[in-house]
């Protein structure tokens, strides 16, 4: 748990990240709710690569 907490609030790059994740699967959920966890998980992925450059 402490690795998540860490990976989350790490630094502004990983709050950003996580915060534009959210939102996208938060607006993608009234039009398409069974898309949203698969736009959260894209969205994550992404920002795990953005992170890793």
């Amino acid at each position: 748990m402490r690795k998540i907490f860490q990976l989350i609030f790490g630094d502004a790059r990983n709050v950003a990240s996580v915060m534009l994740a959210v939102a996208l699967a938060w607006i993608v959920a009234p039009w398409m709710p069974s898309a949203s966890g698969w736009v959260l998980v894209a969205a994550l992925s992404a920002a795990a690569f953005w992170q890793a450059a």
